[in-house]
């Protein structure tokens, strides 16, 4: 069992009173019970007391985690849904706890660890689970969302930005089987008619009517796509159709139109494209993002004095808060609420501001509250692997529409992109002469030009930088081929044959190396 190291600090209640930078007459935090734990690189601390907001004492529950991803490199910050691949006949994007979210995460990106994470964006509670801003999972927009909802965005560097978000129109992409970026379109139209020979249409499968017959078509197969005519929002990732292709557009699938579209062959049976709204300016090169309420919580340290608006703003009630901190620590905070008996009042807006400010935060913003508050943190002993740090509201985990989550584990890195199309590199040689030697090291030859190499084992990639790999495998029978990768100036290699290597017990690689030994001294005999 790993140690966690908790620091408990009791304070007589004349000793545990502190005023916060304060935007009302009167604001104070009284802490009774402060207890602080570490796990995984995580610290999560929780206090039990009161606060007085303009001469009104209320009995509060806070839990806050929080971790510095600007210095620690190995724990990122990932938005986490569970939304359906494609919407149902009522629309229904799919909700979720918190802990089907983090399983999702997981799923999802197979170099993650969830550590820590909560609630996010507000959504359609009753009806479809979708989220009401834009929602940004890996670089993809899967939803635009209300335009007027601003969003807190997470870079790869660890910075966070604020704000509403600005689309100039739809984009198409498309990527290769290495994820590089071949090159990427204006959609000039969304289930409507290209206007000239220089156009592009996208017609998703809501789209009733003929497709135009002047038109070269490319039927694509959707892994994932969603819709929200009402948003004017539409999002398409998927690969060509392998199936005989017809001028209808089929269940899951969606039709780049063009007067010469892919006389070229931009798009190949090993790439996927995506369709999606094209976001500009500060949300540019956001990995992950999703929806805060209309107005912060903490500008530059201190509490918003204009805060007059939001979720039930003057109101006390269940709260969840993101805030960031001058050195690049980001903490997630849930006050619990509705709870009386149990010493859980909840807090307005602006005393929420209040908290998030005293707490440290240059900056914070508001996420979902209510019922939706739920805070998690990782724990090897609990049933789930994840303990429910507050107590929500709803007596229950309520399924909500998406989360965010602190994670272990880099994140994988962006290809380079093509430099042009058409594509004019040279290809790389395949590698050859590949081996595995008797220490278990994975050997062949060097391909010069290349930045590295793509090993491939039983159909699960590794990236190397050297033409050598130490392995570490099952007992057992495993498929082997490698690939040398040329990033911007050359086109990689096709993958070598496939070479069958046996991973035998360890009594038996000893019977196997007596016989060697046997037979050399033999032979030297």
């Amino acid at each position: 069992m790993k140690k966690i190291f908790i620091f408990i600090l009791l304070m007589v209640i004349s000793l545990g009173i502190f005023d916060a930078p304060s935007a009302h007459a009167y604001f104070r935090i009284n802490e009774d019970t402060k207890i602080t734990e570490y796990k995984e690189g995580i610290r999560h601390t929780k206090i039990i007391g009161s606060i007085n907001d303009d001469g009104v004492e209320t009995n509060q529950v806070m839990n806050y985690v929080s971790a510095n991803v600007m210095q620690n490199s190995d724990i990122n910050i990932v938005v986490g849904d569970n939304y359906s691949l494609h919407q149902d006949e009522n629309d229904k994007w799919n909700m979720s706890n918190i802990l089907g979210l983090i399983e999702n995460v997981h799923s999802r990106y197979d170099n993650f660890e969830v550590l820590a994470g909560v609630n996010g964006d507000f959504y359609d509670i009753n009806d479809t689970g979708r989220p009401i801003a834009a929602h940004i999972r890996n670089f993809e927009v899967v939803s635009r969302g209300d335009a007027n909802r601003p969003l807190v965005g997470f870079k790869d560097n660890g910075e966070v930005v604020f704000g509403k978000p600005d689309f100039d129109g739809y984009e198409l992409l498309v990527f290769n089987d290495e994820g590089q970026l071949k090159n990427k379109l204006d959609v000039d139209h969304i289930n409507s008619d290209p206007q000239n020979n220089d156009e592009i249409s996208v017609y998703f499968d809501n789209y009733l009517s003929a497709l135009p017959d002047e038109y070269n078509k490319v039927h694509i197969d959707s892994i994932e796509t969603k819709i929200t005519e009402s948003y004017g929002n539409y999002f398409g990732k998927g690969s060509i159709s392998q199936l005989p292709t017809s001028e209808d557009i089929e269940e899951n699938q969606f039709v780049i139109v063009g007067y010469e579209f892919n006389s070229d062959q931009l798009i190949t049976e090993s790439d996927y494209v995506v369709v999606q709204a094209n976001v500009i300016n500060t949300f540019e090169d956001v990995r992950f993002a999703l929806g805060t309420d209309s107005q912060p919580l903490v500008i530059d340290g201190q509490a918003n004095t204009g805060l007059n608006g939001g979720a039930a703003w003057n109101y006390v009630a269940p709260r969840t808060a993101v805030g960031i901190k001058a050195d690049g620590t980001v903490f997630f905070m849930v006050v619990d609420g509705r709870n009386k008996p149990m010493g859980m009042e909840g807090v307005t807006l602006p005393a929420l501001g209040e908290i998030m400010a005293y707490y440290g935060a240059e900056d914070a913003f508001n996420l979902d509250g209510g019922g939706s508050s739920t805070l998690a943190l990782i724990d090897d002993e609990a049933d789930e692997g994840y303990v429910i740090l507050n107590t929500p509201s709803d007596g229950r985990l309520r399924s909500i529409s998406n989360g965010v989550f602190f994670v272990k584990g880099e994140f994988d890195p962006i290809p380079v992109p093509i430099p042009e199309w058409p594509d004019t590199r040279d290809q790389l040689n395949m590698p050859t002469n590949i081996f595995v030697d008797q220490d278990g090291i994975l050997r062949f030859n060097a391909i010069p030009g290349s930045i590295s190499y793509s090993v491939v084992i039983d159909g699960r990639e590794t990236i190397v930088e050297s033409n050598q790999l130490e392995l570490d495998l099952a007992v057992g029978m495993h498929e082997i081929s490698v690939r040398a990768k040329g990033g911007a100036d050359f086109i990689s290699s096709t993958y070598s044959q496939s070479i069958l290597y046996q991973v035998y017990p360890h009594d038996i690689n000893l019977l196997i190396d007596m016989i060697k030994d046997f037979t050399k001294s033999e032979l030297n005999d």
